[in-house]
């Protein structure tokens, strides 16, 4: 169970790919703004901060990873709604569910309709925490999958220009000391890229935003390919997003498994 790829992999879209461990960091190389261009930059940040976010994602992926000696890809259905509610189904190629599973803030509860299996538990648990580290809150998913900030993130982030002219870099520390770097494209004012450092420990994660689309019936413009490098997942990580259903949130009861009764049920610490 512990060493199986699928779900390993499945958790790391659950963690939200923030896990920072073991990359040594380094900052983006920038160059200072002139006081013209400052302005412009800071003017950028307001209007990306300010924007309208999305309350939900509902989503058919595809995932491919070339992590931890393994290289393989699996297609998905996601569903992701703030504050901190995450549905993730696995399908094997005929779209039948591999795995399923549901989280929050609290609690989740993993299907493995492989085995049989059903696991529950707190995400505070030993078990959850073998797979996701301390510092990955639910939360953190929806925006990082659509490459933009929480509400009250950034503010009063540092403008700097990109050394290879790709745009504005902006740098800031959240409450949890984590260090930011984020990219964002200077016309579209689109973010290009994340990136994490922990200033404990000096590591660190990219996460690299491609073709912005409209779709799902929404205004927003969401990333439809994600790269995530570093070694927090001993590799690369893809999510490609093959369709977008909705940004509309949903009801309670999307984010609640009944497994058949003659499954058996695990309540993991």
């Amino acid at each position: 169970m512990r060493g199986d790829p699928c779900l390993r992999l499945i958790l790391l879209i659950l963690c939200c790919m923030a896990a920072l461990a073991g990359c040594a960091g380094k900052q983006p190389k920038t160059v200072p703004l002139d006081p013209a261009l400052e302005q412009e930059a800071k003017t950028l940040w307001a209007g990306f901060i300010s924007a309208k976010r999305p309350q939900a994602l509902d989503a058919d992926v595809r995932l491919q990873w070339d992590v931890l000696g393994s290289k393989g890809g699996v297609g998905a259905s996601l569903l992701v709604q703030r504050p901190d509610l995450v549905r993730v189904m696995a399908n094997d190629p005929l779209g039948r569910a591999l795995i399923l599973a549901v989280a929050d803030a609290s609690v989740f509860t993993m299907v493995d309709n492989r085995s049989g299996q059903v696991y529950k538990g707190s995400i505070h648990s030993r078990f959850w925490r073998s797979y996701v580290p301390a510092t990955v809150r639910p939360e953190d998913l929806l925006p990082l999958l659509g490459g933009f900030l929480a509400e009250g993130e950034g503010d009063g982030a540092a403008p700097s220009l990109d050394a290879a002219g790709r745009g504005i870099w902006y740098q800031w520390r959240d409450e949890r000391k984590q260090e930011h770097y984020v990219l964002l494209d200077k016309e579209s004012g689109a973010m290009l890229q994340h990136l994490l450092l922990d200033g404990r420990r000096d590591q660190r994660l990219v996460l690299h935003y491609a073709d912005y689309r409209k779709e799902g019936g929404g205004d927003f413009s969401w990333p439809t390919r994600l790269r995530i490098t570093g070694q927090a997942i001993t590799g690369a990580l893809s999510v490609q997003v093959e369709r977008i259903f909705s940004y509309a949130p949903q009801e309670a009861a999307a984010f609640r498994l009944a497994p058949p009764p003659h499954f058996i049920v695990e309540r993991v610490d």
